[in-house]
């Protein structure tokens, strides 16, 4: 019952339960003695979304006991107890009312020898950890069989009856444990384990199996409350939400927007949850690098931190996040590119929105830019190759003030020859093009259709051929769809 903690995942075998029960006790005291546990320190670490945190570190006193104290109480939650020298831990499920608590055990042995003085429900959880012990073995042997049983269909489904059998009883035990004790925290660690079980649906298999999806994406967190505050302090809330939205999810703007604010608008009664879980996803899909992520970021500052439901933000950091979502928002996919008016080689302006074709590929490149030289060749390549199917280059040097003039040198070492390109440059920004199209940094490459909508950004030179074929194939599937 000890695992490493750097690498926790939860597992019903291995979780501790602990609560406590003194009703006129102020802050925590969590007294322990182990058994097998030679170590003169004992850290007590605690969950807090998808990370685990020291909490405190103390040492042995003169009678083997190690005492974790403050005058505070702590969080509800799943708490560490990390061993040296290896980082071992056992868990601890720490309620809200009462944390007075005296733990004694054999290290090696957590499950059946673990001892809390004064914490019933800690017996209930252990009644049921003991109780899975038992089955383990059994199914274990069993699943053993079944492999080894592949090719005879008899013993096949012998063998795996039993193995349901098993599954059907150690159900049975959760779902009566959660009947009987509904609002102890162990009926709530171990409900919010479960998954909600699917219906049977009729219908062919592909149909089957959407109504299934359907069903079990509406019913995902039907175990699982969201505004759960102690859920926050555990291994499951994070783990849950995480996938909810990663994996459930199409992973498509509008589906995981429409995702976001399902989760969000369930945790507006937890203040902690709802404050922990806008902030990752802000941060998350800030650093996103899949295309089109942004769109996400986009969204939840504009309808989160930007209409004031972020009151514990900074008014300096607040201006910051709303500026960069203002910037972003105008060059989202699906958006129509701004227009800009910049230069040829002989200062005639040239408009993005009058260029004539099906596809115009718009490529910001600096000259002295190393990733803009080493995508220069894939760029020639994709001009020559697609120059008679519809697509042009309108490229746009972004070498500025005396340095414009490199541009032209550069077009010519780099082979953007006029006959396979749109070469513009705008060496005063007059058409604001860096601000309009938020370019920090070269190259940057956006796909836009005659209808100077923008279909994909932010690929590289050596992506975009095959990005461009997958455009041209899905923008021909809807037009058919259309007819």
């Amino acid at each position: 019952m000890k695992r490493t903690f750097a690498t926790f995942l939860l597992a019903t075998f291995s979780i501790l339960f602990l609560s406590a029960t003194n009703p006129d006790a102020k802050g925590y005291k969590i007294r322990v003695k182990l058994d097998n546990y030679p170590q003169q320190e004992l850290i007590l670490g605690w969950h807090y979304g998808e990370k685990q945190y020291v909490k405190d570190t103390v040492a042995v006193d003169a009678d083997g006991w190690f005492t974790f104290q403050a005058d505070t109480m702590l969080p509800c939650g799943v708490y560490l107890l990390v061993l040296k020298p290896d980082n071992n831990f056992v868990q601890l499920l720490i309620n809200s009312d009462e944390q007075q608590l005296t733990i004694t055990g054999d290290a090696k042995n957590v499950v059946s020898t673990l001892k809390i003085k004064g914490s019933p429900d800690n017996e209930l959880f252990y009644n049921y950890l003991r109780f899975l012990n038992e089955q383990r073995p059994e199914s274990d042997t069993l699943r053993a069989q079944l492999s080894r049983a592949k090719g005879n269909a008899a013993d096949s489904t012998r063998i795996a009856g039993q193995i349901l059998a098993i599954d059907k009883k150690v159900k049975k035990y959760q779902t009566d444990l959660i009947a009987k004790h509904p609002s102890t925290l162990s009926a709530k660690i171990i409900k919010a384990s479960m998954e909600p079980e699917v219906p049977e649906f009729a219908g062919d298999e592909k149909e089957v199996q959407r109504k299934k999806y359907y069903w079990a994406r509406a019913h995902y967190f039907d175990n699982l409350p969201l505004n759960d505050d102690c859920l926050l302090h555990s291994p499951i809330l994070f783990s849950k939400v995480d996938y909810y939205v990663n994996k459930m999810i199409p992973q498509h703007p509008d589906s995981i927007n429409m995702a976001l604010d399902y989760v969000l608008g369930q945790m507006k009664s937890s203040p902690e949850n709802y404050k922990y879980f806008l902030i990752h996803f802000l941060n998350y899909y800030a650093k996103s690098t899949f295309v089109g992520m942004d769109a996400c970021y986009v969204h939840l500052a504009k309808n989160y931190y930007c209409t004031n439901q972020a009151p514990w933000m900074k008014k300096e950091d607040l201006e910051k996040i709303c500026d960069n979502a203002a910037r972003l928002e105008p060059i989202l996919i699906g958006k129509i590119a701004p227009n800009i008016t910049v230069k040829d080689r002989n200062n005639q302006p040239v408009t993005l929105w009058d260029v004539d074709a099906d596809y115009t590929v718009l490529f910001f490149w600096d000259p002295e830019c190393s990733h803009c030289k080493k995508s220069a060749p894939f760029m020639v390549d994709f001009a020559t190759k697609f120059k008679d199917r519809g697509v042009k280059v309108f490229a746009v040097c972004t070498a500025v003030s005396d340095k414009g003039p490199e541009c032209w040198k550069s077009i010519e070492e780099k082979g953007f020859s006029d006959f396979l390109f749109l070469n513009t440059y705008d060496p005063y920004i007059q058409s604001r093009y860096k601000t309009l199209y938020d370019v920090k940094t070269t190259p940057q490459i956006f796909i836009l259709n005659r209808n100077h909508e923008i279909l994909m950004k932010r690929i590289g030179a050596e992506q975009l051929p095959q990005v461009m074929e997958e455009v041209m194939r899905f923008q021909e599937e809807k037009k058919k769809n259309k007819r």
